[in-house]
């Protein structure tokens, strides 16, 4: 039962996350987004980025590469989720996590995922 909670509440914010994108308010957003994109699936497969579980990117290395378009991403993501958590009445820990999640479970095999504990693993 705990697990069709759990899995509802991902759709759910997951849903908000695409109607928020959507939006007009968030064309902005949406275009930066997307225009980095092909960076950031770059960075991924040089294993130099993942996921982390808190539902943004961060290095996995030491190495610190195109750091501007990490911040960016992280900025427009942590306004995107804010929006959610807005429109939800929750928390932004909880759009956090909940995308985490959902991040995570996307991730293609030999990307980078951030577990619970902080460690790093390839998917």
């Amino acid at each position: 039962m705990k697990n069709k909670i759990t899995r509802s509440a991902m759709i759910l914010v997951f849903l908000s996350l695409v109607v928020f994108v959507a939006t007009s308010g968030a064309e902005g957003i949406k275009e930066r987004m997307k225009q980095r994109l092909p960076a950031i699936v770059e960075l991924k497969a040089q294993g130099l980025v993942g996921e982390d579980n808190q539902g943004y990117l961060a290095f996995v290395t030491g190495q610190k590469s195109q750091e501007e378009i990490v911040a960016s991403e992280n900025a427009d993501r942590k306004a995107v989720y804010a929006q959610i958590a807005q429109q939800q009445s929750t928390t932004m820990d909880l759009v956090e996590k909940r995308r985490a999640i959902t991040l995570a479970e996307r991730a293609i095999p030999g990307e980078y995922i951030q577990k619970a504990d902080g460690s790093w693993m390839k998917k």
